[in-house]
Order: structure tokens, then sequence, then C-alpha cells
């Protein structure tokens, strides 16, 4: 797993890295949220989480504006409620 910081042209800070999901024993990629099966790139920033799947190729070397880029296509994740 690969991570990176990059500032975005709003002077937000965020860190992305690469999500690549390992199927054991007793889990299904079935179970999967649609789209993730293959991996996905994680944006978070003191505030908020983005997916963005499938991984781009060249994520690891690409420019800030890039990652920007990517950043405005992921979609963003919602925080699960705890279960009592």
């Amino acid at each position: 797993m690969a991570l990176r910081n990059f500032t975005d042209s709003q002077g937000h800070v965020w860190r992305v890295w690469n999500v690549v999901p390992q199927y054991a024993t007793g889990r299904d990629e079935e179970q999967m949220t649609p789209g993730l099966q293959g991996g996905w790139l994680c944006f978070e920033n003191s505030g908020e989480k983005r997916r963005l799947s499938p991984i781009p190729a060249d994520w690891e070397n690409a420019e800030s504006g890039a990652l920007e880029q990517y950043l405005g296509q992921a979609a963003a994740v919602t925080q699960r409620a705890m279960a009592s």
C-alpha cells in the first residue's frame, strides 16, 4: 500500500492511499460493495473521506493536479452507525 499527501487548490491537505481487499475464507467477494471488489483509492482529510474505484494506474506518481481531479471523481463515504 502506497501513501501520499497532497494539498488541493483550496489549501486542504489530503492523504490518499490504495486499498486492495484480501478475501479470506468465509468472506465472499460478492459481499463487497458493488464496484469495489478490485480495490479503491481512499482520500481522507480532517473532516471527509472519499473513495475512487477503479484505482487509476498512474496515481502513485501523479502530480497534485491529477490527484485533485481523482478526488473530484471520488464518492463521499458516509460513516456507519455503531451497533449498540
